[in-house]
């Protein structure tokens, strides 16, 4: 099968089993999702940690970043009073950067700089990031803004996709870390899903309680985040000298690859959601 028929069949697998869980499974405030972004992010975690062990050493306890989703969830269900993320963000990196009085003695101590960059970059990329997937299971009517999140995402990398196909031929290479993509694609991945974003406001009034200004203006930073993230992993992936970052998705790669825009994009549409519906 063709790479293309592997992203379409995970695509036709994948999509109605996510909308499974947000829609069916709302219980809890939606733990059956915050427990899909957890897998997610120790599997895409584990990929990061790969690409940055090609550079040097690692702490250990970077992997303990993974639990970020579930430190958010329980954060907000039960201890919303609570900096628990912060506080376990904090602690973590103490830790890490005590270790190295112990783990770095080899060398002379030249490499614990380093070691401590890449630990903590590995605590912030994915885990951080993910975590704010969690906090969209809190916001008022969850089940449809998760879903029109993820629309938005998924409308971004289609359509870039297809317009870059159709109209970026002689108009390639203009972000040197992914020259294959073109300035069309780019367009056309953010003002489309922008004008979804206007439609979804005026066919469900009651649902995205805001104007279609405000709607275009959360389609659109969306989708400039998606696509910030796409290019964010990319130039990860070129300084490891890696083309995917796993093979945990057929078709697409690494689970990384497949939620680079997903991450990137959830902390700046939270942001919006509290703004705009003051969930």
């Amino acid at each position: 099968m063709s790479s293309l028929g592997k992203r379409v069949l995970t695509a036709v697998v994948a999509v109605p089993l996510l909308i499974i869980v947000i829609v069916g499974l709302p219980h809890y405030n939606h733990l059956a999702f915050a427990l899909v972004a957890f897998a997610a992010c120790v599997i895409a975690n584990g990929e990061m940690r790969r690409m940055l062990e090609g550079f040097g050493r690692v702490s250990g306890l970077s992997r303990l970043a993974s639990l970020l989703p579930l430190v958010e969830y329980v954060e907000y269900a039960y201890f919303p009073e609570m900096r628990l993320v912060l506080y376990f963000v904090a602690i973590l990196s103490g830790l890490i950067f005590a270790s190295l009085v112990f783990t770095e003695t080899e060398n002379g101590f030249r490499d614990a700089i380093p070691t401590a960059e890449r630990s903590v970059l590995n605590i912030i990329y994915p885990n951080f990031f993910a975590g704010f997937l969690v906090r969209l299971c809190f916001l008022e009517d969850a089940s449809w803004l998760i879903i029109f999140f993820f629309v938005l995402v998924f409308c971004s990398d289609t359509f870039a996709y297809f317009c870059g196909m159709a109209f970026g031929k002689n108009n390639k290479g203009v972000i040197k870390v992914s020259p294959n993509k073109s300035v069309a694609g780019y367009v056309g991945g953010i003002l489309i899903p922008s004008l979804i974003s206007v439609a979804a406001s005026l066919l469900f009034p009651e649902h995205f309680t805001y104007n279609a200004a405000v709607a275009f203006l959360i389609g659109f930073v969306t989708s400039i985040f998606a696509a910030l993230g796409d290019l964010i992993e990319s130039t990860f992936k070129r300084s490891a000298g890696i083309k995917d970052s796993g093979t945990a998705i057929p078709g697409r790669g690494g689970m990384l690859d497949s939620v680079d825009s997903v991450i990137i994009a959830a902390p700046v549409y939270f942001l919006l959601m509290e703004i705009f519906i003051g969930a």
